[in-house]
């Protein structure tokens, strides 16, 4: 479920609520077989005697975790280029010139 806030735009911001009608909370997992993935779950999901049981993952953050490290793969990749150019020039500043006289 998922209610609408600030509706000026296309994109408009869409909070996630539960079946409780409340704010759904992100999460982090701490599991051996999902570390660091993000997941939503109603704030009443743990208190006693609450019947909610809303939980799901947050697929959203997956894409733009990948995005950010493609993202810094190009920059590493950039700055490797920027500095195998650089040992280039310097390498061609330091050639040695041997000349042979022979008698």
């Amino acid at each position: 479920m998922s209610a609408t806030i600030g509706s000026t735009s296309s994109s408009a911001q869409k909070e996630m609520v539960c079946h409780c009608q409340l704010l759904v909370r992100i999460c982090t997992s701490k599991t051996k077989e999902h570390p660091g993935k993000k997941f939503r779950v109603c704030p009443n999901s743990l208190k006693p005697g609450k019947n909610c049981k809303y939980w799901e993952w947050d697929e959203e953050p997956v894409q733009q975790s990948l995005d950010a490290e493609i993202a810094a793969i190009k920059k590493d990749v950039s700055d490797l280029k920027k500095e195998v150019l650089e040992l280039k020039k310097k390498k061609q500043g330091h050639r040695v010139h041997i000349s042979c006289n022979l008698l």
